[in-house]
């Protein structure tokens, strides 16, 4: 099995798709992307930390060997930021570029679980692994993080309906048949057990399980 063989979060993407490699008119910063991109291929996998991802992410050690030959020749740092990962995302999908950038924004915020601003390897993976083949428990915890922008540990109304508002925009819903607002508050009012008008984790994992069909309305990560 090889990167090619598995969807990136449900969208029929793959790292394996990525051109990067394409001959004609190379830039400089694109020769010397390859030329990093093959001499961090050869650096040897930390086996205690392949044995890791193999343990939490459930692949096989030849997939996630493959996964990262590729994400190292798409990223050769190592470590990805939000306007990297954007382009890099953005050449993978067939939307237009603003309904590119929101999802790849609702994805790289779920995927930066330190929240430091960058996406390395394990991180990729694990967020891959997840919200691809995970539980709905497993991926409604990187849902919780996308809404939590503050990453107080809570989501407020004003968070959710911003996040909710540019769903609505991605799958081209209208706003006036059933506003992002009155979604948000009809979901606060189903799943915010004690009516403090914020959710907490627990809330909102234990609100969509009980609730699945929330899960359609509030998840990226749908298949």
């Amino acid at each position: 099995m090889t990167p090619r063989d598995n969807d990136l979060f449900g969208t029929n993407i793959s790292f394996s798709s990525i051109d990067i490699k394409k001959k004609n008119k190379r830039t400089a910063r694109q020769r010397e992307i390859i030329n990093m991109g093959n001499k961090v291929q050869k650096s040897p996998f930390d086996q205690k930390i392949l044995d890791k991802l193999v343990e939490e992410t459930g692949l096989e050690r030849e997939v996630i060997i493959a996964w990262r030959k590729q994400f190292l020749l798409a990223c050769p740092s190592g470590k990805m930021g939000r306007k990297d990962f954007y382009k890099f995302y953005r050449s993978l999908r067939v939307e237009s570029d603003d309904k590119v950038k929101e999802i790849a924004n609702f994805v790289f915020t779920a995927f930066d679980r330190d929240s430091n601003g960058k996406i390395d390897f394990t991180e990729f993976l694990c967020g891959y692994a997840i919200t691809s083949l995970g539980t709905m428990r497993q991926k409604l915890d990187y849902v919780f993080s996308i809404y939590d922008k503050d990453k107080n540990n809570s989501i407020d109304r004003k968070e959710m309906i911003g996040v909710i508002s540019a769903m609505y925009d991605l799958l081209g819903k209208s706003k006036s048949d059933y506003a992002p607002e009155r979604c948000v508050e009809d979901i606060f009012s189903l799943i915010d057990v004690n009516k403090d008008r914020t959710l907490t984790k627990d809330e909102f994992i234990e609100g969509v399980m009980k609730n699945p069909y929330l899960s359609d309305i509030i998840s990226p990560f749908n298949e």
